[in-house]
């Protein structure tokens, strides 16, 4: 059986969930699965978004945060963390290639790896 990844990032860097789809199907990253956010529930609330995605957080064995220039000044970054935390669901910073910006304030505490698929691999094997 595959686990499953949830992918949280923010609307800029989206399209490196394409890449990790592409390790995925290339096997690089062993059996695994994703699902992601496809909605914009940013107008709606935090609350919303927590709603939104419960099901999606609750079902993974990984959480994804992919860390770009912006990603910890998002409140949809923070409701995911908060909901991931909420259910004690290891949580995998992921540094988004050419960026430098902050880890979200919810883990600072977390070990941030590089956007590669050895280095992804090795922590969710």
């Amino acid at each position: 059986m595959s686990k499953s990844i949830f992918i949280s990032c923010v609307h800029e860097d989206s399209h490196r969930i394409t890449s990790i789809e592409k390790w995925i199907a290339d096997g690089r990253l062993g059996n695994v699965a994703i699902t992601h956010e496809t909605e914009d529930r940013r107008p709606e609330g935090k609350e919303a978004i927590k709603q939104h995605i419960k099901s999606k957080i609750q079902g993974a064995a990984f959480i994804f945060v992919l860390v770009g220039q912006d990603t910890h000044n998002h409140d949809w970054i923070q409701a995911e963390v908060e909901l991931a935390n909420s259910f004690n669901k290891e949580i995998i910073c992921i540094r988004v290639p050419h960026t430098t910006g902050a880890v979200p304030p919810l883990l600072t505490n977390k070990r941030l790896i590089s956007f590669e698929p050895d280095a992804i691999k090795k922590i969710i094997s």
